[in-house]
């Protein structure tokens, strides 16, 4: 009786997963990726997600390349850092009470890159022997689990107004002001993130770290004594590429 159980569940898995092979999978997962990361950093003249599109582009190409070795290993690197980044970006859209395209297009992104990893873990770990579970069944557990997180998500979210105070908005990686002018004791700043990936607004000498994802628009409040304070993008590379600026704090 189980030989004949396995033996079923083995033809039935066979048949879902019929012509999709982790190495088409791949290729299409990347492609997908590349063109959703695409047609959004277009949307909002975004460089650095243009990059990105075209990291998960050529990565989806080498996959077809001899074993695909290389192009899978290219494609968990891009895919995890975008899904970490959209799936967290989801999540706190979604808490902040952001608008539904801000959290569609982080959700999206996630889904995608979510898609693109898991395949490209399947090229590399072998999975397409008739013993290993196919592509079919492990997309639809991801597609559950991915469901059912942004679901508790949502769920526990409790929407947010920011205050007023001073609004900086942060496009193609730079920000909108580079001088801020508050008066001394509580300050409130609001960042806009008008780019695909997060920015933040960061002060080191004040403990302040502002993290704000794609379409969201997040506050800070902090105390503040009179004087000059660099604020800064902390994500690596923004403060290099510009992402720095001056809060004079007057009595």
């Amino acid at each position: 009786m189980e030989a004949t159980s396995k033996r079923v569940q083995t033809e039935t898995s066979g048949r879902l997963d019929r012509g999709l092979s982790w190495r088409r999978l791949v290729l299409f997962a990347g492609v997908a990726a590349a063109v959703a990361t695409g047609l959004v950093s277009a949307l909002l003249g975004d460089l650095e997600g243009a990059l990105v599109a075209i990291g998960f582009a050529v990565t989806a190409l080498l996959t077809r390349v001899r074993k695909g070795t290389v192009g899978a290993l290219g494609m968990v690197l891009v895919a995890a850092i975008t899904f970490t980044f959209m799936f967290s970006a989801a999540l706190t859209n979604i808490g902040a009470g952001s608008d539904t395209q801000a959290v569609l297009v982080s959700a999206s992104l996630a889904a995608f890159s979510l898609l693109a990893l898991i395949s490209a873990l399947g090229v590399l770990l072998r999975r397409d022997s008739p013993s290993g579970p196919g592509p079919t069944r492990s997309l639809i557990v991801s597609a559950l689990v991915l469901v059912a997180l942004l679901g508790w998500g949502a769920f526990t979210a409790s929407a947010t107004t920011a205050p007023a105070g001073i609004h900086l908005v942060s496009k193609n990686v730079a920000f909108s002001e580079t001088i801020l002018v508050a008066v001394a004791g509580e300050v409130t700043v609001t960042l806009e993130n008008k780019d695909l990936f997060w920015h933040t607004f960061t002060i080191e000498e004040l403990g302040v770290d502002l993290r704000v994802p794609v379409g969201a628009e997040l506050p800070v409040t902090f105390l503040a004594s009179p004087g000059d304070y660099r604020f800064i993008c902390a994500i690596p590379g923004h403060p290099e590429a510009g992402m720095v600026g001056t809060l004079r704090v007057e009595g």
